[in-house]
């Protein structure tokens, strides 16, 4: 463990570009009065309300607890959840330059209504997406890449975080590869439904569902398994593939051949899997912009899941908290 410990204390050397999805998670607590007399549903009375980032932007925050420097590229609103989201992820000391204000299409959210006491679990009773799904625009698209190319130099990796909100358009995909493999950046890639779109990249994140979806197979044993890492290596000319598998752990593959299944750690605790695969790439790419070999960056990527799925919520871990947990 003393090795892939080592490398922890150069994550905040690394300078990290996120682009992609901008969503806030709204999150708004009430104590259930009584049924309505409206509809056969329950009042809550509102106590408390928070503007936390979901999404891309749950990414460039796992990269940012983990004392990563991370410059944030993507597009909100002309409104006050942009504002919100914008000044905590200031507080977070997330670089937000990038975040480029549409004024034709709202802050996408994900409002979620939890209900309970105050000495009990709060509990989801819905939630309500305010999402705009279509590509933005080619203006900004330009204004999007204009900060893009300033900045990839100076980048030690680019994740590229597709939630399929339109930031991720061919044009801005094609570009910061390209960008990206000129300058010799590490390149990311975790996407909710488009995997094989992306092409020619350093490594990408897809968990089981994504990966089944992609290639049309079900991950149900270790030769299909093996399968699919070799078809997405090929079908996105891609450098290496981390297959994130749950409760079976992680696969990783790689162009050199290697092949290495690790298990999952800590799963017999989870508390709250929401948000693992943004602590997944956030670790992984940052421990590879510490040179870290590919099989001690999943160590470490699995480790920091298993840290925050015993957490409620979309949680993140520190590398305090890796370190303790590393050595104990």
């Amino acid at each position: 463990m003393e090795e892939i410990v080592s490398y922890l204390s150069r994550f905040s050397q690394q300078k990290i570009l996120v682009v992609g999805d901008i969503i806030a998670d709204e999150f708004i607590e009430g104590e259930p009065e009584r049924i309505s007399r409206e509809a056969p549903v329950l009042i809550l009375n509102q106590n408390d309300r928070s503007v936390l980032p979901g999404g891309g932007t749950n990414a460039a925050n796992n990269v940012a607890a983990l004392e990563g420097q991370v410059y944030l590229a993507g597009v909100i609103g002309d409104d006050d959840l942009g504002i919100q989201l914008k000044e905590y992820l200031t507080g977070q000391n997330i670089k937000t330059d990038g975040l480029i204000v549409d004024q034709t299409r709202p802050t996408s959210v994900k409002t979620r209504i939890l209900a309970g006491g105050g000495q009990t679990v709060k509990q989801q009773v819905v939630r309500v997406d305010r999402l705009k799904r279509s590509n933005i625009d080619s203006e900004i698209e330009d204004k999007l890449l204009e900060y893009i190319e300033e900045i990839l130099p100076k980048m030690d990796a680019v994740i590229l975080s597709d939630y399929g909100n339109g930031v991720l358009t061919p044009r801005v995909k094609r570009e910061v590869i390209r960008l990206g493999n000129e300058a010799g950046k590490i390149i990311a890639v975790d996407s909710r439904y488009e995997l094989l779109s992306f092409k020619n990249i350093t490594v990408a994140t897809p968990n089981k569902e994504e990966t089944e979806e992609a290639l049309g197979i079900k991950l149900d044993s270790k030769e299909k398994i093996d399968e699919a890492g070799r078809r997405l290596l090929e079908e996105m000319e891609a450098d290496s593939m981390l297959i994130t598998l749950g409760g079976e752990g992680m696969a990783f593959f790689n162009q050199a051949g290697l092949k290495k299944h690790i298990p999952a750690v800590n799963y017999t605790e989870v508390f709250d899997v929401t948000g693992a695969g943004d602590t997944v790439i956030g670790t992984l790419v940052l421990a590879l912009a510490s040179d870290a070999d590919s099989v001690s960056a999943m160590r470490l990527a699995n480790h920091a899941a298993g840290i925050v799925i015993r957490k409620a919520g979309v949680a993140t871990t520190s590398c305090e908290e890796m370190k303790k947990y590393l050595t104990e």
